[in-house]
């Protein structure tokens, strides 16, 4: 057995051979996220899940009860979500026989369990909060409450908007299944932000023309 101080987010921690802090003995083991279901966002790379309330590093067991699959995955990033899953880790989850579409893009029966190497998860922070994320960048929610909408508009992915400066980055979360995009302001717009054809495909809903619950952030 051996031991080393360790300081994160300038509370201390005792490592002990098992290799879970010693703080976090009365949080292992824990089920957390009240059952609720879990979202996903098309993201490569290894499984993992990112979250508004768990420290990056955190790492959960989260089991799909409607087939008994499990994974255990770490905390990667920060998101609007309890744990929203990447492209890995919901493959991981779904049952076999499955295709991959936005019908079935949410774990609605789940288990979300801490089993260690992280501290004690903080609070969720309030959506008018600027929070950093895992690359660095500062994102101030801007526009509150606001809906998204659909503009007609070809080309790349891009935005409009009636009061975000043209140049300014965005990025946009559909609050109903997890998907986000981050796109410029191109051009003035008749509401907050107003998505083009190809941004709106990344985040909304087939057949809709509106994203009615969403958070917008401005990064730039």
């Amino acid at each position: 057995m051996f031991s080393v101080a360790a300081a994160i987010g300038g509370t201390a921690f005792a490592l002990a051979g098992s290799g879970v802090p010693a703080s976090q003995s009365g949080v292992t083991g824990k089920e957390v996220c009240a059952g609720q279901p879990l979202s996903s966002v098309s993201s490569e790379g290894p499984a993992g899940v990112t979250s508004d309330q768990f420290p990056v590093g955190t790492a959960l067991r989260i089991t799909n009860l409607a087939n008994g699959r499990a994974i255990t995955v770490s905390v990667t990033g920060v998101s609007s979500g309890c744990a929203v899953l990447n492209t890995a880790a919901f493959d991981s989850l779904r049952p076999a026989d499955s295709g991959r579409d936005f019908a079935e893009s949410v774990l609605r029966r789940t288990r979300v369990e801490i089993v260690g190497n992280a501290p004690a998860p903080a609070p969720a922070r309030p959506s008018t909060s600027s929070r950093v994320r895992a690359s660095g960048v500062v994102g101030q929610v801007v526009c509150d409450g606001a809906t998204v909408g659909l503009s007609a508009v070809g080309g790349a992915p891009g935005a409009f908007s009636s009061q975000l400066p043209v140049g300014t980055s965005v990025r946009v979360t559909n609050l109903d299944n997890g998907r986000q995009t981050t796109v410029r302001i191109v051009g003035v717009g008749s509401a907050c932000v107003v998505l083009n054809s190809a941004a709106f495909k990344l985040v909304g809903e087939p057949e809709k023309n509106v994203i009615k619950r969403a958070q917008i952030e401005k990064v730039t």
